[in-house]
């Protein structure tokens, strides 16, 4: 793993890849809080019996939306702190530098694509 700074990456694409990762955070933060909002409201308001089963189903999916949204801002956090440590944009598996390509689709990406493909597919 690499310590330094990616040398594919400019001071330009470091700040919109920034800019990118407080975006998502920040809207991740407003999903998880307006999630909590609902889920609390659907315990107070009262329900007929065929609203409970269909707000049991609602809330399942909110838990289910929350916890990959739990997961997904523990990595927009992790590569903004990569960010502030100078050891962004390369691979935490192997130290390659991920594409700018791929950071721009994926800014919290942790390993090149490839790396990523093998990862899923247990290679």
């Amino acid at each position: 793993m690499s310590e330094r700074r990616a040398e594919h990456l400019s001071d330009a694409d470091l700040h919109r890849l920034r800019a990118a990762l407080v975006k998502k955070r920040d809207e991740l933060i407003a999903a998880q809080r307006a999630t909590t909002t609902e889920q609390r409201g659907i315990h107070d308001r009262e329900t007929e019996q065929g609203d409970v089963a269909e707000n049991l189903i609602e809330q399942e999916a909110s838990l289910r939306l929350g916890a990959f949204d739990a997961t997904l801002l523990a990595d927009v956090e992790r590569a903004l702190q990569k960010l502030e440590d100078g050891n962004f944009g390369t691979s935490e598996d192997s130290g390659l530098p991920i594409p700018l390509e791929r950071l721009e689709a994926v800014p919290w990406a942790r390993r090149t694509a490839q790396e990523e493909q093998r990862k899923q597919h247990g290679s």
